[in-house]
């Protein structure tokens, strides 16, 4: 009896997550709303990240977990190039690096961002 509840619990604890990913799944698909993103897509009023966002994902096929459908927009979506944001201004209490121009304490000896030697 005990190797059977065992092998039990072992069954249950493979399977309960895949089958909760496979409910969210569904789930998600469930919750998608086909009528709205075609809305967005032909809204004037919508921005045009927006609505070019919303006819790109009605024109490609939904990516599966297998791998079939469209990667290749979805390995571009994750390629983009992000600028990074401007080193905040010094504070009073702080020096600026001459190196990167981020604010430091009063007293570091390197920067803490680009790691130079401040003066």
């Amino acid at each position: 009896m005990n190797l059977a509840l065992r092998l039990a619990v072992a069954c249950l604890v493979i399977a309960a997550p895949t089958l909760l990913y496979l409910g969210l799944l569904r789930g998600l698909r469930w919750l998608r709303d086909d009528a709205l993103l075609a809305d967005l897509a032909r809204s004037d009023d919508a921005p045009d990240d927006v609505s070019s966002a919303a006819a790109s994902v009605l024109e490609k096929r939904p990516i599966r977990a297998d791998g079939s459908g469209s990667t290749d927009d979805a390995e571009r979506a994750f390629a983009r190039p992000r600028r990074p944001p401007p080193p905040p201004a010094p504070r009073p209490e702080s020096t600026a690096c001459s190196n990167c121009g981020s604010s430091n304490m009063l007293g570091a000896r390197y920067c803490g961002d680009c790691l130079s030697k401040l003066r």
